[in-house]
């Protein structure tokens, strides 16, 4: 859809399609469970809660660039052909460690080999942990040593596995839908998030509020979820502004570039991430994204060349799709502008009677807080049992390509949002729970 075509719909004051997701998963089939098998609530617009800023000046001039509170790090994704966290590690698997820990009474290891293990049925080689990562990450600072419950000694790589485990169900706002190749619908989504969505989303979430945003970073079919660590965004010049359209005279466009920078998962178990500084290096990734965004007012620059004004940038709605900007990235592939973002908010315990199980449900977060995270702390109620083996992968022949290296984590599509307008002044967002 052009800009030009809005005109027959309407702008609609929209800020963003916000969603709380109950449930985020580390695999799909080649064309995606459906929005009910997953358990996918439409929980609200945060309309009395959203960051809702969208002058395309004032956001410019005060968070044209911006990082998270906390510095997500770098992590494993833990691949399906390998075992996920029942991995063999030295030996030994994080799953294996965990469940001598708590007296051999639970059955992590087990559970892992049979949901996230290389004998999962149609397994691909981009299945992992990602979203699982990219959850902890935003939530939890980064594990930096070892510590030891009940005598077994948890390393970095042991403890990130069983973050990245229990946060493979999360709740989070959530932004596109993710490409599926086998829809009819598959160019229209791939056309999300739009730049004046994904503009907004970096501006407010990260920008104003500080929160790390994930992002698929592949616009395709495969889902390789990274955690942003920072994003900037270039001062537009005058000649990048091109004024109303004659044919939608209430919306102005101009031309940005911005370059969004994220942690990878293309290391070792164990990394310990490098501090980020707007600049790329082993563990840091960044991409350039060009895009046009669609304002609802004039752009001004004073005698320098200056912004010094401007309309809200706008997003408006054609059916059940959100319109915005345009996209300068056609020639990019796979690589270009993220397939969704999101935002994460806390881990949601598994629930072990639901028919469709995405985390470990024997891995329990409570007890890694106070047990592991804590700096070690023995749980007396049970007496540590021997460490199993890590059982040996089922050979799945050769992994699927085309994204690099990372792993799959994919988030079903949502449903369309409602239409509603979300207040502009920007409010204070719910603190994240770990």
């Amino acid at each position: 859809m052009s800009h030009r075509q809005i005109m027959g719909y309407g702008l609609i004051s929209l800020f963003l399609t916000s969603f709380g997701i109950l449930a985020l998963f580390s695999c799909g089939t080649g064309n995606g469970p459906s929005m009910d098998s997953l358990g996918i609530q439409d929980l609200r617009l945060r309309s009395n809660e959203a960051p809702g800023e969208r002058n395309f000046a004032k956001l410019m001039q005060d968070h044209f660039q911006g990082t998270p509170a906390r510095q997500p790090w770098a992590g494993f994704w833990w691949p399906y052909t390998s075992n996920g966290i029942a991995r063999n590690l030295s030996g030994a698997s994080p799953a294996g460690k965990y469940d001598a820990a708590r007296g051999g009474l639970v059955h992590s290891q087990d559970w892992e080999v049979e949901h996230h293990g290389s004998g999962v049925p149609g397994v691909q080689g981009w299945w992992g942990h990602c979203n699982g990562w990219c959850v902890a990450a935003a939530l939890f600072p980064e594990p930096r040593n070892s510590v030891q419950v009940n005598g077994i000694e948890f390393t970095v790589a042991d403890i990130k596995a069983l973050l990245s485990e229990a946060g493979m169900e999360a709740s989070a706002d959530y932004f596109g839908e993710r490409v599926d190749p086998f829809d009819r619908n598959a160019s229209r989504k791939r056309e999300d998030p739009v730049p004046n969505q994904y503009f907004l989303v970096l501006m407010n979430y990260m920008g104003i509020h500080k929160r790390t945003v994930l992002i698929d970073r592949n616009t395709g079919g495969e889902v390789w979820n990274q955690p942003l660590a920072g994003y900037r965004f270039e001062f537009p010049k005058p000649e990048d502004y091109l004024g109303a359209d004659p044919l939608a005279p209430n919306v102005y466009r101009i031309r940005v570039t911005s370059t969004i920078w994220w942690m990878d998962d293309n290391v070792s178990p164990g990394a310990i991430s490098p501090e980020f500084k707007f600049e790329t290096n082993s563990m840091i990734r960044s991409r350039t994204l060009k895009m046009e965004l669609w304002l609802d007012g004039p752009v001004e620059f004073d005698s320098s060349g200056k912004l010094v004004k401007s309309g809200d940038v706008v997003v408006a709605r054609e059916g059940e799709y959100l319109v915005g900007g345009r996209w300068f990235d056609s020639g990019m592939g796979n690589q270009a502008h993220p397939d969704y973002m999101w935002v994460p908010y806390s881990i949601l315990k598994p629930d072990p009677q639901a028919e469709e199980k995405h985390a470990n449900s024997y891995v329990d977060i409570e007890w890694v807080r106070k047990h592991i995270l804590s700096g070690g702390v023995d749980d007396t109620s049970v007496t540590p049992a021997p460490i199993r083996p890590p059982p040996i992968p089922i050979p799945t022949g050769t992994p699927s390509g085309g994204s690099g290296s990372g792993g799959g984590g994919s988030v079903p599509s949502p449903t369309p949002a409602p239409s509603n307008p979300v207040p502009g002044p920007s409010v204070p967002l719910p603190e994240p729970t770990p």
